[in-house]
């Protein structure tokens, strides 16, 4: 596999069926080669040591939810380019070359989405209670997207995104409140509602988003719509009855939208 060579000088034994060194260890002293491992890899796990004390850093996706959500993240900024990636028991490890700045964090970009660096990660070949590591992508290690890696260097402040601890309704495997984060994004990038160039047409679409698309509820669906609306020209003026109600009604008229 290709990944033995390039990660050979910092390869790690691991004692069998664990995820603790065979050896005392400390980030500081560096790997072992793997040499134990590779004479007896049936007896042993085998890891790699991360950033910053080798290129490497892990995306670590936990599960269905976690995959849901990196694909919510992929929506709004981008594919992630092809690199090695290893299936373990419970997700996805994706590996990139480590950047400067990148920071270890649990949750933070999305819940179940983990940052994994100061430390190791067990590699294929190990097995924990039965369930093997295994190669899904035999790939290149190539480096982070801009938009992770900017996501990843500023774990002090959550992102405009909710608390990984905070109760949350579940939705179609997803955090509620990570959807309704996923559909501020999204309107973000649509076109202003613009008076004599197909307005209420456009203000009808970004309701059909908010309401189809997201299944978001109402009341959710108005706070986006009212910060959608300060880009609007001319905004419509909600403390204004009529114009509210207008502006607001388009929100059940989005049911039956098929444009």
């Amino acid at each position: 596999m290709r990944f033995r060579s390039e990660f050979e000088p910092y390869l790690l034994t691991i004692q069998h069926d664990s995820k603790k060194p065979l050896n005392k260890w400390s980030p500081q002293s560096g790997g072992d080669g793997g040499r134990n491992w590779l004479r007896r890899p049936d007896h042993f796990n085998i890891a790699v040591i991360l950033a910053p004390y080798s290129p490497y850093f892990v995306l670590d996706i936990d599960g269905e939810k976690g995959y849901k959500n990196l694909q919510g993240l992929q929506i709004v900024y981008g594919k992630l380019p092809r690199t090695f990636v290893v299936k373990s028991p419970s997700g996805w490890h994706y590996y990139f070359q480590y950047h400067q700045g990148i920071k270890r964090s649990i949750g933070w970009l999305a819940p179940s989405i983990d940052i994994i660096c100061h430390g190791y990660t067990l590699l294929p070949g190990s097995v924990i209670d039965g369930k093997k590591y295994e190669v899904l992508e035999d790939a290149q290690i190539v480096p982070a997207p801009a938009w992770l890696i900017k996501l990843a260097s500023n774990t002090s402040k959550q992102i405009d995104m909710p608390a990984k601890n905070k109760a949350v309704a579940q939705y179609d495997g997803e955090d509620y409140e990570f959807t309704i984060w996923r559909a501020r994004k999204y309107v973000e990038k649509m076109s202003p509602a613009i008076q004599g160039q197909g307005g209420h047409s456009q203000l009808l679409r970004v309701c059909h988003v908010l309401r189809k698309k997201f299944n978001l509820n109402i009341h959710d669906c108005r706070d986006i719509l009212c910060e959608y609306n300060t880009r609007c020209v001319p905004p419509w003026r909600l403390d204004i009855p009529r114009e509210r109600a207008d502006f607001f009604r388009k929100l059940s008229e989005a049911e039956k939208y098929h444009g």
